[in-house]
């Protein structure tokens, strides 16, 4: 079973920097107390990997932002604002933790 870790419409900031990253789902992410950034890999639907980078300050509010292999992704998927980003994570025994990402489309500029 996947577990969603964000679902979001993307800002101009996001496809333009980095993705803002909600702080109340930073727990799902084994980092390291006093480590700042951990990398990851998310595959997408076409099952080509990405490494991203989660990153927070060092010192107060940590506002999590990924970084990494994101605005490639952006770029070669042709994201733009408010499509949805998804990033889900499973757990299972064989592979351990994966992660998957996907976007959904602004559906109000589709129909």
């Amino acid at each position: 079973m996947a577990t969603v870790l964000i679902r979001k419409p993307l800002t101009f900031t996001d496809i333009n920097y980095c993705l803002s990253y909600p702080a109340r789902t930073l727990c799902e992410f084994p980092m390291v107390e006093g480590q700042t950034a951990i990398w990851f890999q998310a595959r997408d639907l076409t099952g080509k990997v990405w490494n991203f980078e989660l990153s927070i300050r060092p010192c107060g509010y940590p506002k999590p932002v990924i970084r990494g292999d994101w605005l490639n992704y952006v770029r070669e998927k042709g994201l733009t604002v408010r499509d949805v980003i998804v990033l889900t994570r499973e757990q299972d025994i064989q592979n351990g933790e994966t992660y998957h990402v996907k976007v959904e489309p602004d559906l109000e500029l589709t129909l």
